[in-house]
């Protein structure tokens, strides 16, 4: 074969692939597009999800003035026992978004739905209650995680979206890359005329600009559905670098139930957890239970972000007060600290308020690529039926 026949060989692969991958990305977009636009916009809402509730729940995250440091964590169990008359599973602290308490009931796998609780930190007033299962976030996030397809696979389906997803990034850079001098104008150029190049040019632009957070968002959605695929492979490419073993509390072995009141209350129980962690905030106690007699302490990084709710689990033994285990960054290889970031890296709060507002970006960029892909398809089509018109000689 000569130099010349080789030279033309090349052009004509890479025209092949460059049409095989715009079939793909067009076709499979146009099958899948609304799907993906339902994902994306509900992950948008879920990126600002405590804001939207407070917002569209005032009265239940209104504080009436600065907390009472009288009133605490065993004071307000105590009030919202006696308020409902049910028992409570979790006690989440006020906090820059929600400033209020929340009281939680248990987790029941399968049984009826119950109300959370509200209390003013001023005063510990009940401020009301409510069974948020239906409510408005509940649902987005039902339809983003599941597709209200939990118990259809409907969990995996997200997951291989999210597949689908990270695909359609790469393919998308690879099918915007403009010829060399022209990189600059190819990221902002948007002509008006004629209708469908406005479309393609808005759907290259705006895909573009968002062409990495998509794929960031799409890849840890992968990892948090599919973690199983991705534990070997951070073993091999990330292996925990040997050195000072960090303090890892090894639970003690499993004991008989024990009859005698817990004589730690859930300010112990909190206090236990930041002397154990000091520069740390409580973000949640969680009360023993029959599966888990003992109260366990969600903390995270206090300069953190407070959209990062819980970065480390510490368990405190109800009876003696004492640290049995923990669970967060100094006790995980680096590989498993990898994968447990995913969870807050895919809603952007990682990040701070950057990540979050890119991510709520990305997800409202889904319909607009959807639309403007679209209607580029059907400009298309409406053109080539009338040229073929004319050329047949039609009145049309």
């Amino acid at each position: 074969m000569s130099a010349a026949t080789q030279a033309a060989v090349v052009p004509r692969r890479a025209l092949a692939i460059r049409r095989a991958l715009l079939l793909g990305h067009r076709w499979v977009g146009l099958v899948l597009g609304l799907v993906l636009v339902l994902i994306g916009v509900t992950g948008s809402i879920l990126s600002f999800q405590r804001e939207i509730d407070a917002a569209l729940n005032p009265a239940l995250y209104r504080a009436s003035g600065p907390a009472d440091p009288a009133i605490g964590y065993a004071e307000i169990l105590r009030r919202a026992e006696a308020a409902t008359g049910r028992p409570a599973g979790t006690i989440r602290p006020p906090d820059a978004v929600w400033p209020v308490w929340v009281v939680s009931p248990p987790r029941q796998r399968g049984g009826p739905p119950a109300a959370s609780a509200y209390f003013d930190p001023a005063n510990g007033a009940l401020l009301g209650e409510r069974d948020s299962s239906g409510s408005f976030i509940a649902v987005s996030r039902q339809l983003h995680d599941t597709l209200l397809l939990r118990d259809w696979g409907g969990r995996e389906a997200v997951g291989w979206l999210g597949v689908v997803t990270v695909l359609f990034s790469i393919t998308g850079i690879w099918l915007w890359w403009p010829k060399a001098g022209a990189f600059g104008a190819a990221l902002v150029t948007i002509r008006r005329r004629p209708s469908v190049v406005f479309n393609l040019d808005l759907h290259r632009v705006v895909g573009i600009w968002m062409a990495v957070v998509l794929a960031v968002v799409g890849f840890s959605g992968v990892v948090i559905i599919f973690p199983q695929w991705f534990r070997p492979l951070v073993g091999v490419a990330a292996p925990a670098q040997p050195g000072p073993s960090p303090t890892i509390l090894t639970p003690p072995p499993p004991t008989p139930p024990r009859r005698e009141p817990m004589t730690v209350d859930a300010d112990a129980a909190a206090a236990a957890a930041l002397a154990h962690l000091p520069g740390q905030v409580v973000t949640g106690v969680l009360l023993p239970s029959r599966q888990r007699q003992a109260w366990q302490v969600t903390l995270r990084p206090a300069e953190g972000s407070t959209e990062v709710r819980a970065r480390s689990f510490v368990t405190i033994d109800p009876w003696s007060g004492a640290v049995t285990e923990e669970r967060g960054p100094r006790t995980r290889s680096a590989g498993e600290e990898a994968i447990a970031m995913q969870r807050w890296l895919h809603g952007g709060a990682l990040l701070g308020w950057t990540g979050r507002l890119l991510v709520f970006a990305s997800g409202l960029a889904m319909p607009v690529l959807f639309v403007t892909g679209l209607a580029a398809w059907l400009l298309r089509r409406r053109n080539r039926r009338r040229l073929t018109s004319v050329r047949k000689g039609s009145p049309a």
